[in-house]
């Protein structure tokens, strides 16, 4: 992932992404994404949780995601 996209995840989404922003950088589908989550499959268990007392939504959150995808890089 390079810079200016992850400024603008950081910028629009400062702390969590929603599943149709995140699903296509991570190359699954919506549906898919909160399986994996859901399941605790790695690495998506890393980036997201799920929320709510049934674990019914999904969440993948910015920073996590950003490091997953390879940004080093810090907001200044």
């Amino acid at each position: 992932m390079d810079k200016l996209t992850a400024a603008k995840l950081r910028r629009e989404y400062p702390n969590y992404v929603p599943l149709r922003v995140a699903s296509p950088l991570l190359g699954v589908s919506e549906r898919q994404l909160a399986r994996l989550v859901a399941d605790g499959r790695e690495p998506f268990a890393g980036i997201g949780a799920n929320i709510g007392s049934r674990q019914r939504y999904v969440r993948i959150y910015t920073e996590r995601l950003i490091a997953y995808l390879g940004s080093d890089t810090t907001e200044e």
